[in-house]
């Protein structure tokens, strides 16, 4: 586990649940109560937190303040609740708003989304260019953090971009790690409603963030077992296989990197022994892609495949790593776009 402090983590963020005030009713609260901006609501914590917005779902507002590391998220609830219990009336983008709950993110795992926009055509991968952009958001809040994780073998951040035209995309990432939801958010705030540039294309952040999933380790591990697990790979995934690269997603290729994945970052008593993956590939539909990078092009195959496992442990193991799989990616360079998984019989 990467930790930037010998403490443990005790949840991953906070969210703060906001009720639009009537125009009607506001006059008679704010005789009531002195109104605040939500920006100067938590004088007393230091650094002063950003203050990310949460997209809007079905008329509820939330907004996530937002520390460099996930330790000090105990104090900031304990400024909260004591701020609660004074005035409730806040102002967000000068409109006013009660506060009417807090949400405690206990989560390790997390896939958060951002809209990214230009005025010009943005190439076919950004995979580098992103994978270099999130290491530098994590640098804003911890260098060290930043250069640590940039030497791991297996690293606990996947990358995902979902282009809606030539000039839009969504970028997913997905976090292994509760720890690191704090500083990646820190640095990324930054940059929400402004510009970034990638691959020499100035691009526009959006100015909310989009929490897609988040789940545990603990709550993947009591999925009910399936013999039969359908995956869809979105991306170009590929393996490696001794010295040579394997585009065709074989059992012991794809559950194997998953097992060795889970048991890196899963808490050491839902750790699995080491399987032989003799499971059955009942149908698929793939094709291979070239996925352009710099220095070359990497092979990949994207479509589908079901697999079946007879033995009932196995096929427990499978579906549990399979929806970690919707987090961790699959194979070859996911924290640059390849080797991104749904389950299609979820």
């Amino acid at each position: 586990m990467i930790c930037t402090k010998d403490t443990e983590i005790a949840f991953a963020g906070v969210n703060l649940v906001l009720k639009s005030t009537p125009s009607a009713l506001a006059p008679a609260l704010r005789n009531q109560f002195a109104s605040t901006a939500l920006t100067s609501w938590l004088p007393e914590i230091q650094p002063a937190p950003s203050w990310i917005p949460l997209r809007i779902s079905e008329g509820v507002t939330k907004i996530m303040p937002v520390l460099p590391e996930a330790i000090l998220y105990p104090h900031l609830m304990q400024s909260i609740c004591q701020r609660i219990t004074e005035n409730t009336l806040v102002e967000w983008e000068k409109k006013p708003y009660e506060l009417t709950g807090v949400e405690v993110d206990d989560q390790a795992l997390h896939i958060i989304q951002v809209a990214i926009s230009t005025t010009q055509p943005l190439p076919s991968t950004l995979g580098r260019a992103i994978h270099a952009q999130c290491f530098q958001w994590l640098a804003i809040a911890d260098t060290a953090l930043a250069a640590h994780l940039h030497q791991q073998d297996s690293l606990p951040i996947t990358l995902a971009m979902r282009y809606s035209s030539s000039q839009k995309l969504h970028l997913r990432i997905s976090l292994l790690q509760k720890e690191l939801l704090a500083p990646l958010l820190w640095g990324l705030s930054t940059n929400l409603g402004g510009e970034i540039t990638l691959a020499g294309i100035p691009c526009r952040l959006g100015k909310c963030i989009d929490i897609l999933q988040a789940s545990s380790f603990e709550q993947l591990a009591r999925i009910p077992a399936q013999n039969v697990v359908e995956l869809k790979f979105l991306s170009p995934t590929s393996f490696k296989q001794g010295r040579v690269i394997q585009p065709f997603p074989l059992p012991d290729l794809v559950f194997g990197s998953l097992l060795r994945r889970w048991n890196i970052f899963a808490p050491v008593e839902l750790h699995f022994s080491p399987v032989e993956w003799n499971a059955l590939i009942s149908a698929f539909e793939l094709k291979t892609y070239a996925l352009k990078m710099a220095g070359g092009a990497e092979i990949g195959a994207e479509g589908w495949v079901r697999y079946r496992f007879l033995d009932p442990e196995k096929s427990r193991i499978a579906t549990i790593l399979a929806h970690f799989a919707e987090f961790a990616g699959v194979g070859r360079k996911t924290a640059m776009g390849m080797g991104q998984v749904v389950v299609r019989n979820s």
